[in-house]
């Protein structure tokens, strides 16, 4: 009771006191433990400006916050916790004007508390949308490595050792002379189907799986897909949320050097669109190079490495017929290992990966607006999960065989979630961030495959990646083939 009483007598004697001075302002947005456990300021908006979060975080067991002014008051009681002070009485946004902040620690003995005031600027509405726009190039990056990540893994086929309904493969050894070498082999060849490809080995035999094994040694195969993306996030302590589509082709060679080791070339062309709440909107249409190298074991295990360089073309718009055009690039490189098990009728195939991505846009003026200085973001990502293969087959016309596949994985980011953005308007310094997206994502897909012969196969995929922010969802369709 006593503790109550002596909050609100400190709010009904500086109701009407004035601050030492105005310390809150777009220049000046913090306010920590170290400047005091509890004290009076003014809060200037200049016009123009808006607060659109107050973000309070403490570890007292008591703090207490309030915003007052222009016919308006906002306040809460705080017990370890954190938040927006602005879900807490008048409006969602602060006008411009000036306020009085109080903040009162109330017994806290010295707890920690950081205070944040999000202020919106025009100059910041361009910094949160490049911002924004670099964390969705990492998304588009996670699924360009996902999306070759599968076509290697169908390229070079599953192997799998023990049980299990796979076709069998197995020959014997060549008979050996009497000082104990093998005897010559000889090549022949038949009118009839022709065999692709022969191993000997001793032991267990080797299992292969009808899916998607290539039967070519030497010579080169490709692949072509088509892709679209579409999806949204939601906004996050005072910057906008944004709605993303985007679509493309990724076309790729790759070449068996031996039986166990495959390297490849590809490349894909991609357009993206981010359009945020607050109306700004930026359009990059991408080209992209890359390499790989994949490594696998009799039994399936594998290694896969891949790397990346992409050229980037930026257009962007404001309201108020704000506008920029500007250049980027970015570069990335995966590695992933994974193990195949057979159980019951599936394979299982669980995996772990690391996919390291750098995304930098050029400095540049807007035409009528801000000067944005460079930006460069950096993501590094972790996932673990497995990919399922049925091993019953739908048997379609012309020779076709359908065999459906699904998968599901945890994806980590280790990095910053959001991306700063500097810049100059008219002759002020701002700096703001874009959009955090959170740290954790749940990856999941289902798709169908079908093969002709061995020679060809099509394909057909849907993927979800979703956490409590944002979700977007990817459909893919293509056609690999094989010499």
């Amino acid at each position: 009771m006593l503790r109550h009483l002596t909050i609100w007598t400190l709010i009904a004697c500086v109701t009407t006191a004035q601050a030492a001075g105005p310390i809150i302002s777009s220049s000046n947005t913090r306010i920590t433990q170290a400047d005091g456990p509890r004290s009076i300021v003014d809060v200037n908006v200049g016009a123009g400006e808006s607060i659109s979060a107050i973000n309070v975080s403490t570890s007292g067991h008591h703090f207490y916050t309030r915003l007052m002014g222009n016919d308006e008051i906002w306040n809460k009681f705080w017990f370890e916790e954190s938040g927006n002070l602005l879900d807490h009485g008048g409006p969602d946004t602060v006008s411009p004007g000036t306020y009085s902040f109080l903040w009162d620690d109330d017994f806290g003995f010295g707890a920690d508390f950081t205070i944040d005031f999000i202020f919106a600027l025009a100059s910041f509405e361009a910094g949160q949308l490049l911002g924004s726009t670099s964390q969705a190039q990492f998304q588009n990056q996670s699924y360009q490595f996902q999306s070759l990540s599968s076509q290697v893994r169908n390229m070079a086929g599953t192997y799998t050792s023990g049980g299990g309904s796979m076709g069998l493969a197995s020959l014997p050894p060549p008979s050996r002379t009497a000082d104990g070498e093998y005897a010559p082999i000889s090549l022949v060849s038949y009118e009839e189907p022709a065999v692709d490809q022969v191993s000997y080995q001793t032991g267990a035999a080797r299992q292969i799986n009808n899916r998607s094994l290539p039967l070519t040694r030497g010579g080169w195969g490709g692949w072509m897909q088509g892709y679209g993306v579409g999806g949204s996030a939601d906004g996050h302590a005072g910057v906008s949320g944004f709605d993303y589509g985007g679509g493309g082709t990724q076309l790729g060679l790759f070449r068996h050097v031996d039986a166990h080791t495959m390297v490849g070339f590809y490349g894909a062309y991609g357009y993206q669109n981010v359009n945020t709440d607050a109306g700004s909107e930026a359009n990059v249409n991408s080209g992209m190079v890359g390499a790989f190298l994949h490594r696998h074991d009799h039994e399936g295990n594998y290694y896969t490495l891949a790397g990346n360089a992409n050229y980037d073309d930026y257009d962007t718009s404001r309201t108020g017929g704000i506008t920029g055009n500007f250049d980027g690039v970015q570069t990335g490189t995966y590695l992933e290992r994974g193990w195949n098990r057979t159980l019951g009728g599936v394979t299982v195939q669980p995996n772990v990966a690391l996919q390291y991505v750098w995304v930098h846009q050029d400095d540049h003026v807007e035409s009528g607006g801000a000067s944005i200085d460079d930006v460069d973001a950096h993501s590094l990502r972790s996932m673990i999960g497995s990919n399922f293969y049925g091993s019953r087959h739908v048997h379609g016309p012309l020779g076709w065989g359908w065999t459906p596949n699904a998968r599901a994985s945890w994806m980590h980011e280790f990095l910053d979630p959001s991306t700063s953005v500097t810049g100059t308007q008219s002759g002020s310094s701002f700096a703001t961030n874009g959009l955090d997206m959170g740290r954790d994502w749940a990856l999941l897909g289902v798709g169908m495959q079908g093969n002709r012969n061995g020679a060809l196969s099509l394909y057909t995929n849907y993927d979800l990646q979703v956490n409590d922010r944002n979700r977007f969802h990817t459909g893919t369709g293509g056609i690999i083939w094989t010499r």
